[in-house]
Parts: structure tokens; sequence; C-alpha cells
């Protein structure tokens, strides 16, 4: 059984140690260096599938056009949907989070204005012009982020 290529650290380690004991002739050395690289360049593509995982297109010729029109001077298609890609998921990632701190901010101040609601009803009196005064400003609070934000 032959050594596995890929545990030396360059083809000549290899050869030393397949041919150790013996003289091969000229053939026995290029069909071992034909196996060597063989099996270093499948076990290359095996570790490049696990470190990176392919994604296959198919793009209609008028789109691609299109793509080809937005590339810049020597762009390759592939660096521009990456860039594109990228550009979105961070995009949307920043908005996704802007849009968690502005709901927050609304929960927020509906909270204080049924806490508020609540306290008027549970004091169950007549309602005077400062308190009207308080609920107006937490519902323009209410507002004023409502707008804000939609």
């Amino acid at each position: 059984m032959q050594p596995e290529p890929w545990t030396y650290n360059n083809l000549h380690d290899y050869l030393d140690d397949l041919f150790n004991s013996k003289n091969p002739n000229d053939e026995e050395i290029i069909q071992a260096k034909k196996a060597y690289w063989r099996s270093y360049n499948k076990r290359l593509k095996q570790i490049q599938r696990q470190k990176h995982k392919e994604v296959t297109i198919s793009l209609s010729k008028e789109l691609l056009e299109l793509l080809n029109r937005r590339l810049e001077h020597k762009q390759s298609i592939i660096d521009y949907i990456k860039v594109l890609l990228e550009n979105h998921l961070q995009s949307n990632e920043n908005v996704n989070n802007n849009q968690k701190k502005e709901l927050l901010q609304i929960e927020q101040q509906l909270f204080i204005l049924i806490d508020y609601l609540e306290s008027l009803l549970y004091q169950r009196k007549l309602i005077d012009r400062q308190q009207m005064q308080q609920l107006e400003k937490h519902i323009q609070n209410l507002q004023f982020i409502l707008e804000q934000n939609f």
C-alpha cells in the first residue's frame, strides 16, 4: 500500500519514502508523481469543499448582460455578486437592529401611556387639567416616535 501523499511536505519527500530501498526507472517515477499530484489535488479539493460552500445560479442572457454592464474594470462577476450580497446582508442587519430599537421605544411609550390611563381609572375621580395635559404629552411623545419611524 502506498503512503498518502498529503502527509508529506513536498513531492520529493513522498518519492524518497516511496522508493526508499528501490532504484526506480523513469516510468515508475512518472507514475508515482502522477499518483502524488492526483491524491494531493483530490485532498485539496476536499478541504476546499469543507471550508467553502459553493452556490450555483443560472442567469438569463438579459440579466447577464445587465450584470456585465455594472461590473467595474477587470472585476469578475463572482466578485461583484459577493460584494453585492455582503452589502445587502449587512444593510438588512442594520435595518433590523434599527427597527427593533424603534419598536422598543414605541412599546415603552405605550406602556407609559397605559400605566397612566390605568392609574387615572384606579383613582376614579375627575380628571383635572394637569392630568389631561400629562396624558396629552404622553400621546404626543408616542405620536412623535411613530411619525419619526414610520
